[in-house]
């Protein structure tokens, strides 16, 4: 990642403990990378109830917590770890926000609240606004344009550019996060037929920051329709699903043949 686009003072430079809660395994491992470049100790927690446990063991300087997990997430878990004597500042992150989930979460303690994918730049004004002891400049420089070689050329599926401005122009970053990409979409399009209307919502959910951090935007722009029509009590029958099933294909051919 473009990490080198900031210049820290490493002798005074301190290490700020990060927790990153998030029940996506390609934003948790994205997040992991982007604040380990900027010299942060990282935790992950896959859960809100493993949120909980590490917190119960170790002060964190900064804690990123994803607004939507099945189990405990956004207003409810801080509200828990509050109650449980946790102080550190806390982020939310989510894949939409409006004003209304802004309020709630702000009601509940959040710091700040921002929206995924977060890009390099996000991560880093992230750590200037909230982590004081980590020496990071005011001033933030522009990602560097990127440059492409023909092995990296954009296909209908997948979107290079977009990937690669969110990920700071790091590539082999990007292939590690479509590794796992693929992989879910192979369990996804196995399942989805015996999937819940409950558990395909919160599927679709994490696929969409998936989808935005390894550039398969219309994949995301397939399942948000999905979800969209789901949100508002219209259950998708076998050939509504047909659709996004398509799209799951077709974009593993693209990540397959990339």
């Amino acid at each position: 990642m473009a990490a080198d686009c900031y210049s820290f003072d490493m002798e005074t430079h301190v290490a700020a403990r990060v927790l990153v809660a998030d029940d996506d395994s390609i934003s948790l491992q994205y997040l992991a990378a982007a604040l380990r470049e900027f010299g942060c100790e990282v935790a992950l927690a896959s859960n809100g109830n493993a949120a909980l446990a590490a917190c119960a063991t170790t002060q964190f300087d900064l804690l990123l917590l994803d607004r939507c997990m099945p189990d405990c997430g956004g207003a409810a878990l801080l509200r828990e770890l509050r109650g449980r004597g946790c102080a550190s500042i806390a982020v939310a992150t989510s894949a939409e926000l409006d004003a209304t989930l802004r309020a709630e979460l702000d009601e509940a303690g959040y710091a700040d609240a921002v929206t995924k994918p977060l890009s390099v730049d996000d991560v880093a004004a992230l750590l200037v606004a909230h982590v004081s002891k980590l020496r990071v400049p005011a001033a933030h420089k522009a990602t560097p344009a990127m440059e492409y070689s023909s092995g990296q050329a954009l296909s209908t599926w997948l979107d290079d550019a977009s990937a690669l401005t969110v990920l700071g122009g790091d590539m082999a970053t990007l292939r590690a996060l479509r590794g796992l990409f693929a992989s879910e979409l192979e369990t996804g399009l196995s399942g989805v037929a015996a999937m819940s209307p409950s558990a395909l919502g919160e599927w679709l959910h994490r696929l969409r920051a998936s989808c935005r951090y390894c550039g398969a935007l219309r994949l995301h722009d397939t399942a948000q329709r999905l979800e969209t029509a789901s949100k508002n009590g219209l259950e998708p029958d076998e050939g509504g699903l047909q659709p996004f099933r398509d799209a799951i294909s077709q974009t593993l051919a693209a990540l397959k043949a990339n």
